[in-house]
């Protein structure tokens, strides 16, 4: 398991339920230190979705604070400086809508297509079959273009 990977993909999750960098940073780091105290975990080669579960489950269970954002914080935010304006605009709109979308909808499309977990391990992280994950997939694609339209 490459830990700077593996790392930044958990970062870049909390932080899309999050919205706030400090505390997806914190989970992360609580994250591994949870997964390496476990004693529960055996070697089955699915670290992965274990971590995910751990970070979800932290999320959860209090790190996840409500908070509103205003958009215009983000267009002055250098995590959205792009050198193509259209390119710029194409990801704020795209994270409006993301935000838009029903939290579990939202869970499972940053955990795809952000963080590029598998469809099977997608479902053990958020206790789903797979093809509910695909169905909730199908139907989040719709919305998202529905609203980016």
């Amino acid at each position: 398991m490459d830990l700077k990977e593996q790392y930044d993909r958990l970062l870049r999750y909390c932080y899309m339920k999050t919205k706030d960098p400090y505390l997806a940073e914190d989970i992360v780091q609580e994250t591994f230190l949870k997964f390496w105290q476990s004693r529960s975990y055996k070697d089955t080669g699915k670290e992965m979705a274990y971590l995910y579960t751990i970070a979800r489950n932290l999320c959860i269970d209090g790190f996840r604070k409500p908070k509103t954002e205003n958009i215009d914080d983000y267009a002055s935010s250098a995590v959205y400086v792009m050198s193509e304006q259209e390119k710029a605009v194409t990801q704020l709109a795209l994270e409006e809508a993301l935000n838009k979308l029903p939290d579990d909808l939202r869970e499972i499309v940053t955990l795809r297509y952000v963080s590029g977990i598998s469809v099977a391990d997608i479902g053990r992280i958020v206790g789903m079959s797979r093809f509910s994950v695909y169905r909730r997939l199908k139907e989040s694609l719709r919305i998202l273009k529905k609203y980016l339209e």
